[in-house]
C-alpha cells in the first residue's frame, strides 16, 4: 500500500540509476508525446504520495501510486515481475536500466505552476519537514475528525491508512474526535510521530511501526477482532470521511 515512505524509497531507487542518464525510449498505454527521447533526467523525487521525474527541457513527469501502483527498475533484458499489459509507462536510459510504471492511476505532464503539487502541504517523509506548517494547516480544519485531518495531503503530506492508523495509536488518540478539540501538546506529538514513522520506513522495507521478537509488525493495522497488544480489546475498524478510508483502533487505549 503506497504511503509516503514507499514513495521515498521508489524515488531514490529510480534517482540512483536514472539521474544524469539520457531518455533512449519511452513509451506509455496512457500518457500522450511527444517523449523526451535523447534528453537527460535531471532529477527524481518523491512529493508526498507523488514521484515526478524531471527531464532536460523543463518538462516534469508526474505520477501517483493511489492503492495499486508501483514502480519497477530493470537491467535491458531482465524478466518483468508483471504483465506488459499492467505496464502504464516504460522508460529506458543509455545506461541500461529500465524503469516500468504498472497498474498507476495517475501518469501525467506538470503543467506551468504545477498546481497538484502546489496544493501539497509540508512533506512528513522530509528531513526538513515544516512540522509547524503542518499544524497550521491541521488548525484549519477544526471540524474534521483528525483521523480524516491526518489523510488530507494539503495539510501535510504523505500519509496513508497504515500510518495514520499506527500514530494515532502509539499517541492514544481518539481518530474521531475534532480537531478543535485536540490539545495543542497532543496534535503537536500526533504529528510529530507521523513524521518518525514515515521517516523510519523510507529507507527500506516491509514497512514496521513497532519493534518486537514477536514477529508483529503494527500495533493495530489490519489486526480488526484481534485483541490489543496493550490492553487485550479486541481491535475495531470503522471508516471515515468520504472516501470511507479505513481506520484502526483501540476503544480503551483510545478513549474511543
Amino acid at each position: 500500500m503506497p504511503e509516503g515512505d514507499t514513495i521515498f524509497r521508489a524515488a531514490t531507487a529510480l534517482r540512483k540509476a536514472l539521474t544524469g542518464a539520457r531518455v533512449t525510449q519511452m513509451k506509455s498505454s496512457v500518457l500522450a508525446g511527444p517523449y523526451p527521447v535523447g534528453e537527460r533526467i535531471v532529477s527524481v523525487e518523491a512529493r508526498g504520495k507523488n514521484l515526478v521525474v524531471r527531464f532536460e527541457n523543463g518538462r516534469a513527469l508526474r505520477t501517483h501510486m493511489m492503492m495499486s501502483g508501483s514502480w519497477h527498475l530493470y537491467r535491458d533484458g531482465e524478466k518483468w515481475q508483471r504483465p506488459a499489459l499492467q505496464a502504464r509507462l516504460e522508460l529506458r536510459a543509455d545506461n541500461g536500466f529500465c524503469a516500468v510504471l504498472f497498474n498507476a492511476p495517475i501518469v501525467e505532464w506538470l503543467r506551468a505552476g504545477e498546481t497538484p503539487l502546489a496544493r501539497l502541504g509540508p512533506d512528513a517523509t522530509r528531513d526538513d519537514f515544516d512540522a509547524a506548517g503542518a499544524l497550521a494547516r491541521l488548525r484549519a480544519l477544526p471540524d474534521r475528525a483528525v483521523g480524516e485531518a491526518l489523510l488530507h495531503q494539503g495539510a501535510l503530506s504523505g500519509v496513508g491508512n497504515v500510518i495514520k492508523s499506527e500514530a494515532l495509536f502509539r499517541c492514544r488518540q481518539n481518530p474521531f474526535a475534532e480537531v478543535s478539540s485536540v490539545p495543542d501538546a497532543a496534535l503537536e506529538k500526533l504529528v510529530a510521530d507521523t513524521h518518525q514513522l514515515l521517516v523510519r520506513n523510507r529507507e527500506h522495507g516491509p514497512r514496521t511501526t513497532r519493534s518486537s521478537l514477536d514477529g508483529g509488525r503494527f500495533w493495530v493495522y489490519g489486526r480488526s477482532g484481534k485483541p490489543c497488544r496493550i490492553c487485550g480489546t479486541a481491535i475495531r475498524m470503522r471508516r471515515q470521511g468520504e472516501a470511507a478510508r479505513s481506520t484502526y483502533f483501540c476503544v480503551a487505549c483510545q478513549n474511543v
